[in-house]
C-alpha cells in the first residue's frame, strides 16, 4: 500500500473523484422514499444538472416537452436511466481530458462504459445490484490511467488489451502491484463503498474477494464480455468459467448479455461519446 500511495502522490494528472456517487449509492435501496434526496444531491451540481438535462432533452429520449428540472428528468425518463446518466457524467471526470501523454483516454473510456453496462447485465442475471455493478464496471480499469503515466512506454498497448496472467506478472515486475490494486486504492481514497473497491481489486481473481466474490465476478464477466467483441476466445478462459461457476450462471446467460448489449448499443455508444 505504501508503494501505491507513493505512486498516487507522484502522478501528474490524478483522476478526479466521482464525488457524487458515494452520496447517491446509499439512496438506491429505496428510490421512492429517497426521491427528494436523490433530486437534491444531483441538483447541487450545476454543471452535472446542465449536462443531464441536455441529454434528457436530446433526440435519443424523444421528449415531446422539454425537461427543465432534475425532478422532471427522473419522472419522465425514469430513475434507472437518470442514475446511469449521472454515473456516466460524474464518472467521466476520472478520465482526464486532454489525455495525459501516451494515453488514449477516449479508448479507455469507451471500454469502461461498455464494461459498466455488461457488468450491470451480469449483476441482474445474478440477482445483484445493477447500479452498484454499473459503477464498479465504470471504474474497474482506472488504475491503468495512473500506471500508464508513470511508465507510458512500458504499458503501451496493454492498456487496451485483455489482461492475461503474463500481463499481470509484468505489472508486478514493473511496479510491485497491479492496475486492479491501484484502482482499489483510488476508490478507497475517494471513500467509495468497500464492496466497490474490493470488486475492482479482485476483478481478475474474484474468488480472492471472499465475501464480495460475486461482485468481483460480475465485474470480471462484464470486462470479458466487452473484450470478447474483438477477442472472442476470452469467453473460453479459465477466469470466465470460474466467474460463471461462482455466480451459478452459464453460456446461455452470456448470449443473453450479448443480446441486451446489441439492443442497448445506441444508448451505450451515445454515452461513450460524452465530453470528457
Amino acid at each position: 500500500m505504501e508503494k501505491i500511495r507513493l505512486l498516487l502522490d507522484k502522478v501528474e494528472v490524478l483522476p478526479l473523484s466521482p464525488s457524487l456517487l458515494p452520496k447517491l449509492l446509499p439512496a438506491l435501496s429505496d428510490v421512492d422514499t429517497n426521491f427528494d434526496e436523490v433530486v437534491r444531491v444531483i441538483s447541487m451540481d450545476q454543471s452535472l444538472t446542465a449536462k443531464l438535462l441536455q441529454i434528457c432533452n436530446s433526440a435519443f429520449f424523444g421528449q415531446t416537452e422539454p425537461v427543465s428540472t432534475v425532478a422532471e428528468a427522473v419522472n419522465r425518463v425514469g430513475y434507472q436511466s437518470v442514475y446511469l446518466l449521472v454515473a456516466t457524467i460524474n464518472g467521466s471526470n476520472c478520465f482526464p481530458c486532454p489525455s495525459p501523454k501516451g494515453i488514449d483516454t477516449g479508448k479507455l473510456w469507451r471500454h469502461s462504459i461498455t464494461t459498466a453496462f455488461n457488468a450491470k447485465f451480469v449483476a441482474e442475471s445474478a440477482g445483484l445490484d445493477g447500479n452498484l455493478l454499473f459503477t464498479a464496471g465504470l471504474l474497474h480499469d482506472i488504475g491503468k490511467m495512473v500506471m500508464a503515466q508513470a511508465q507510458p512506454q512500458a504499458m503501451g498497448n496493454t492498456l487496451y488489451l485483455p489482461t492475461t496472467a503474463a500481463a499481470t506478472e509484468r505489472e508486478v515486475m514493473l511496479f510491485g502491484f497491479t492496475h486492479a490494486e491501484v484502482g482499489a486504492a483510488l476508490l478507497e481514497k475517494w471513500k467509495l463503498p468497500a464492496q466497490l473497491a474490493l470488486g475492482v481489486r479482485h476483478h481478475h481473481d474474484p474468488a480472492a474477494a471472499q465475501g464480495f466474490a460475486p461482485i468481483a465476478a460480475c465485474v470480471s464477466l462484464g470486462n470479458q464480455v466487452t473484450h470478447s467483441e474483438l477477442h472472442p476466445k476470452i469467453l473460453e478462459s479459465a477466469e470466465c468459467k470460474a466467474s460463471l461457476e461462482l455466480l451459478k450462471l452459464d453460456a446461455g446467460d452470456i448470449k443473453l448479455w450479448q443480446t441486451r448489449f446489441r439492443d442497448s448499443r445506441e444508448l451505450i455508444e451515445s454515452m461513450s461519446k460524452l465530453p470528457l
